[in-house]
Protein backbone atom coordinates (compact mmCIF):
# COMPACT_ATOMS: atom_id res chain seq x y z
CA UNK A 1 0.00 0.00 0.00
CA UNK A 2 2.84 2.41 0.58
CA UNK A 3 4.29 2.07 -2.37
CA UNK A 4 1.25 3.06 -4.27
CA UNK A 5 1.27 5.81 -2.12
CA UNK A 6 4.40 6.81 -3.31
CA UNK A 7 3.11 6.17 -7.10
CA UNK A 8 -0.19 8.35 -6.54
CA UNK A 9 2.93 11.67 -5.45
CA UNK A 10 5.51 10.48 -8.17
CA UNK A 11 6.35 10.01 -11.73
CA UNK A 12 9.24 7.67 -10.98
CA UNK A 13 9.88 5.64 -8.10
CA UNK A 14 13.15 3.84 -7.72
CA UNK A 15 12.98 0.98 -5.79
CA UNK A 16 15.86 -1.56 -4.08
CA UNK A 17 15.63 -4.72 -2.15
CA UNK A 18 11.83 -5.84 -3.48
CA UNK A 19 12.89 -9.68 -2.67
CA UNK A 20 11.65 -10.97 -6.09
CA UNK A 21 11.79 -13.92 -8.02
CA UNK A 22 12.48 -13.87 -11.58
CA UNK A 23 9.28 -14.83 -12.27
CA UNK A 24 7.41 -12.30 -9.68
CA UNK A 25 9.12 -8.93 -10.89
CA UNK A 26 6.15 -8.46 -13.55
CA UNK A 27 3.81 -7.88 -10.80
CA UNK A 28 5.41 -4.62 -10.57
CA UNK A 29 3.64 -3.55 -13.59
CA UNK A 30 0.26 -4.74 -12.19
CA UNK A 31 0.81 -2.99 -8.94
CA UNK A 32 -0.81 0.30 -10.06
CA UNK A 33 -2.97 1.07 -12.99
CA UNK A 34 -1.42 4.46 -13.64
CA UNK A 35 2.50 2.58 -13.80
CA UNK A 36 4.43 0.11 -15.37
CA UNK A 37 8.26 -0.82 -14.45
CA UNK A 38 11.39 -2.48 -15.00
CA UNK A 39 13.96 -4.48 -12.65
CA UNK A 40 15.83 -7.47 -11.92
CA UNK A 41 15.75 -9.86 -9.41
CA UNK A 42 18.57 -11.43 -7.10
CA UNK A 43 17.64 -14.54 -6.56
CA UNK A 44 18.93 -17.16 -8.86
CA UNK A 45 16.70 -20.21 -9.85
CA UNK A 46 18.79 -21.44 -12.20
CA UNK A 47 19.22 -25.18 -10.43
CA UNK A 48 15.47 -25.13 -8.84
CA UNK A 49 16.69 -24.10 -5.50
CA UNK A 50 16.63 -20.98 -4.67
CA UNK A 51 20.57 -19.53 -4.14
CA UNK A 52 22.23 -16.34 -2.45
CA UNK A 53 21.19 -13.73 -0.48
CA UNK A 54 17.13 -13.74 0.64
CA UNK A 55 17.17 -9.94 -0.56
CA UNK A 56 18.00 -7.65 -2.64
CA UNK A 57 16.74 -6.79 -6.64
CA UNK A 58 16.57 -3.08 -7.97
CA UNK A 59 13.49 -1.81 -10.36
CA UNK A 60 11.75 1.57 -11.46
CA UNK A 61 8.46 2.15 -11.53
CA UNK A 62 6.85 4.84 -14.24
CA UNK A 63 3.52 6.44 -14.84
CA UNK A 64 2.46 5.36 -17.91
CA UNK A 65 1.48 8.53 -19.64
CA UNK A 66 5.61 8.71 -19.54
CA UNK A 67 6.06 5.42 -21.83
CA UNK A 68 6.75 7.46 -24.75
CA UNK A 69 9.68 9.25 -23.29
CA UNK A 70 10.89 6.22 -21.73
CA UNK A 71 13.27 3.68 -22.85
CA UNK A 72 14.05 0.45 -20.75
CA UNK A 73 18.14 -0.05 -20.75
CA UNK A 74 19.13 -3.72 -20.58
CA UNK A 75 21.39 -4.13 -17.61
CA UNK A 76 21.31 -7.84 -16.99
CA UNK A 77 22.49 -6.83 -13.51
CA UNK A 78 20.01 -7.30 -10.12
CA UNK A 79 22.16 -4.50 -8.74
CA UNK A 80 21.01 -1.83 -11.79
CA UNK A 81 18.25 -1.21 -13.19
CA UNK A 82 18.13 1.72 -15.99
CA UNK A 83 16.16 3.27 -18.12
CA UNK A 84 16.78 6.34 -20.66
CA UNK A 85 14.36 9.14 -20.45
CA UNK A 86 13.62 12.08 -23.41
CA UNK A 87 13.79 14.82 -21.61
CA UNK A 88 13.54 18.91 -21.70
CA UNK A 89 17.29 18.94 -22.04
CA UNK A 90 18.25 15.53 -23.71
CA UNK A 91 18.71 11.92 -23.03
CA UNK A 92 19.04 11.03 -19.41
CA UNK A 93 20.07 7.63 -17.82
CA UNK A 94 18.26 7.36 -14.51
CA UNK A 95 19.50 4.47 -12.81
CA UNK A 96 18.37 2.70 -9.57
CA UNK A 97 21.41 0.73 -7.60
CA UNK A 98 21.91 -1.44 -4.29
CA UNK A 99 25.41 -0.67 -3.81
CA UNK A 100 27.37 -3.49 -2.17
CA UNK A 101 27.14 -3.72 1.70
CA UNK A 102 30.35 -3.17 3.73
CA UNK A 103 31.24 -6.17 5.74
CA UNK A 104 34.28 -5.28 6.23
CA UNK A 105 36.31 -6.95 3.84
CA UNK A 106 38.30 -6.24 0.76
CA UNK A 107 36.20 -8.12 -1.24
CA UNK A 108 33.41 -5.22 -0.61
CA UNK A 109 34.91 -2.65 -1.60
CA UNK A 110 36.26 -4.28 -5.11
CA UNK A 111 32.63 -5.05 -5.32
CA UNK A 112 31.57 -1.45 -4.42
CA UNK A 113 33.97 -0.11 -7.23
CA UNK A 114 32.86 -2.75 -9.94
CA UNK A 115 29.27 -1.64 -9.59
CA UNK A 116 30.73 2.03 -9.69
CA UNK A 117 33.15 0.99 -12.79
CA UNK A 118 29.90 -0.73 -14.14
CA UNK A 119 27.52 2.38 -13.90
CA UNK A 120 30.08 4.92 -15.34
CA UNK A 121 30.35 2.22 -18.43
CA UNK A 122 26.68 1.42 -19.13
CA UNK A 123 26.93 5.72 -19.22
CA UNK A 124 29.41 6.51 -21.39
CA UNK A 125 28.24 3.52 -23.57
CA UNK A 126 24.69 4.71 -23.47
CA UNK A 127 23.44 8.43 -25.42
CA UNK A 128 22.61 9.68 -22.79
CA UNK A 129 23.99 13.38 -21.84
CA UNK A 130 22.84 13.24 -18.12
CA UNK A 131 22.90 11.09 -15.57
CA UNK A 132 20.76 10.10 -12.32
CA UNK A 133 21.28 7.73 -10.02
CA UNK A 134 19.04 6.78 -6.89
CA UNK A 135 19.37 4.13 -4.41
CA UNK A 136 20.53 2.99 -1.50
CA UNK A 137 24.52 4.01 -2.01
CA UNK A 138 24.96 1.78 1.53
CA UNK A 139 27.34 4.66 2.54
CA UNK A 140 27.41 8.05 4.21
CA UNK A 141 30.33 10.82 5.40
CA UNK A 142 32.83 8.70 7.55
CA UNK A 143 32.04 5.43 6.28
CA UNK A 144 34.44 2.89 3.88
CA UNK A 145 32.47 3.48 1.16
CA UNK A 146 32.23 7.16 1.07
CA UNK A 147 35.52 8.06 -0.82
CA UNK A 148 34.55 5.87 -3.35
CA UNK A 149 30.94 6.90 -3.76
CA UNK A 150 32.89 10.81 -4.36
CA UNK A 151 35.24 9.70 -6.94
CA UNK A 152 31.77 7.90 -8.77
CA UNK A 153 30.01 10.93 -8.39
CA UNK A 154 33.33 13.25 -9.85
CA UNK A 155 34.22 10.71 -12.41
CA UNK A 156 30.66 11.08 -13.67
CA UNK A 157 30.55 15.18 -12.76
CA UNK A 158 27.81 14.40 -10.76
CA UNK A 159 26.16 16.72 -8.37
CA UNK A 160 25.30 15.13 -4.59
CA UNK A 161 21.75 16.37 -5.13
CA UNK A 162 20.47 15.55 -1.70
CA UNK A 163 23.43 15.70 0.42
CA UNK A 164 23.45 19.31 -0.61
CA UNK A 165 20.01 20.49 0.25
CA UNK A 166 19.41 18.52 3.52
CA UNK A 167 21.15 18.24 6.83
CA UNK A 168 21.69 15.80 9.90
CA UNK A 169 18.43 13.02 8.48
CA UNK A 170 18.69 9.41 8.26
CA UNK A 171 17.38 7.09 5.56
CA UNK A 172 17.91 4.07 7.74
CA UNK A 173 16.87 3.07 11.11
CA UNK A 174 17.84 -0.48 12.69
CA UNK A 175 14.77 -2.98 13.40
CA UNK A 176 15.06 -1.77 16.93
CA UNK A 177 15.06 2.34 16.11
CA UNK A 178 18.16 2.58 18.39
CA UNK A 179 20.54 3.56 15.56
CA UNK A 180 20.39 5.21 11.98
CA UNK A 181 22.49 7.00 8.90
CA UNK A 182 21.85 8.24 5.46
CA UNK A 183 22.95 6.12 3.13
CA UNK A 184 20.31 6.40 0.17
CA UNK A 185 21.04 8.93 -1.73
CA UNK A 186 20.50 10.54 -5.39
CA UNK A 187 23.40 12.53 -7.73
CA UNK A 188 22.51 14.16 -10.86
CA UNK A 189 24.25 15.71 -13.59
CA UNK A 190 24.52 19.42 -13.00
CA UNK A 191 21.78 20.57 -15.56
CA UNK A 192 19.47 17.97 -13.88
CA UNK A 193 20.72 19.08 -10.33
CA UNK A 194 19.49 22.53 -11.57
CA UNK A 195 15.94 21.70 -12.34
CA UNK A 196 15.67 20.39 -8.38
CA UNK A 197 13.00 22.22 -6.49
CA UNK A 198 12.24 20.28 -3.42
CA UNK A 199 14.43 17.53 -1.59
CA UNK A 200 12.96 15.30 1.31
CA UNK A 201 12.82 12.61 3.48
CA UNK A 202 9.42 11.25 4.47
CA UNK A 203 9.39 9.41 7.95
CA UNK A 204 5.72 8.67 7.93
CA UNK A 205 6.19 5.34 5.80
CA UNK A 206 6.83 2.44 8.51
CA UNK A 207 6.65 -0.65 6.03
CA UNK A 208 10.32 -0.32 5.19
CA UNK A 209 13.54 0.14 7.41
CA UNK A 210 14.82 2.99 4.68
CA UNK A 211 12.69 6.16 4.07
CA UNK A 212 11.62 7.34 0.99
CA UNK A 213 13.73 10.15 -0.14
CA UNK A 214 12.11 12.48 -2.56
CA UNK A 215 13.54 14.98 -5.19
CA UNK A 216 10.96 17.09 -7.80
CA UNK A 217 12.07 18.70 -10.60
CA UNK A 218 10.59 21.52 -12.31
CA UNK A 219 10.62 21.08 -16.25
CA UNK A 220 12.38 17.88 -16.47
CA UNK A 221 9.40 15.78 -18.47
CA UNK A 222 6.38 17.22 -20.14
CA UNK A 223 3.69 16.49 -17.94
CA UNK A 224 6.13 14.89 -15.15
CA UNK A 225 6.26 16.73 -11.48
CA UNK A 226 8.86 14.47 -9.29
CA UNK A 227 11.34 11.84 -9.42
CA UNK A 228 11.22 9.92 -5.72
CA UNK A 229 13.12 6.95 -4.48
CA UNK A 230 12.69 4.92 -1.83
CA UNK A 231 13.52 0.84 -0.69
CA UNK A 232 10.48 -1.27 -0.04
Amino acid sequence: MEIKDLCAKSDFVSLQEHWLLPNEVSLLSRLCTDFLAAGYSAVDIGNDILVGRPYGGTAIMYRKSLSEFVTIIDTCDPRVTALMLKSVLGPVLLVSVYMPTDYGDSECIENYIATCAYITALFQDSDAVYLVVAGDFNCQLGSRFYDCFLKFSSDNKLQLTDLCRLKDVSTYFNDGATASSWIDHIVCSRAIDNLVSSCSVEYQYVSSDHKPLFVSLDRFLPKSRSISVTRE
